[in-house]
């Protein structure tokens, strides 16, 4: 699975790849549950995994975009945790990080897109290699829910996850 996979064009051989690397995650239990399906040229999927709720992700092959969608709910753009997280995320390029915590910059951009109060976060890989814009994409939604939201937003987690309090 190693290499550069085609990045744009409704490419089916990027859908395939990443449904697979995605799967290869379910299948060596980093999920608790996965599911695939394909709709309108997109991979639409359904991952259970830091949270009882199963996260939503979106791969449309023909903008070269991995989105979790709806992420993170009630993080209205005014608020000092959106601007915290956007900071947050803009870190994750700091040549400070270790190799394996750092996203390259020049292969992989990452957004977080605010709507009516709830956060997506959309990935895009610059190079079309998948299997590194995927891990990099999972390690990032790893850091934020136990990292960057673990510490001062314990509150929001609680509010919005069902975290315990205790």
């Amino acid at each position: 699975m190693h290499g550069v996979l085609p990045l744009r064009g409704g490419s089916r051989a990027a859908t395939a790849a990443v449904e697979a690397l995605l799967r290869d995650r379910a299948d060596r239990g980093v999920f608790r549950a996965f599911a695939s399906a394909r709709l309108r040229g997109k991979l639409d999927c359904s991952l259970v995994w830091l949270q009882e709720q199963p996260f939503r992700v979106v791969f449309d092959p023909r903008r070269g975009i991995l989105v979790f969608r709806d992420l993170l709910p009630n993080m209205d753009r005014s608020t000092q945790i959106y601007e915290d997280f956007r900071d947050f995320l803009a870190g994750r390029a700091d040549e400070g990080l270790p190799a394996h915590r750092r996203i390259d910059p020049e292969r992989v951009r990452v957004r977080a897109l605010n709507r009516k109060a709830t956060v997506s976060l959309s990935l895009e890989s610059l190079d079309g290699d998948w299997e590194y814009a995927v891990a990099k994409s999972l390690k990032l939604v790893n850091e934020v829910f136990l990292g960057f939201l673990r510490g001062p937003y314990f509150e929001y987690m609680a509010e919005n996850f069902g975290e315990p309090e205790d």
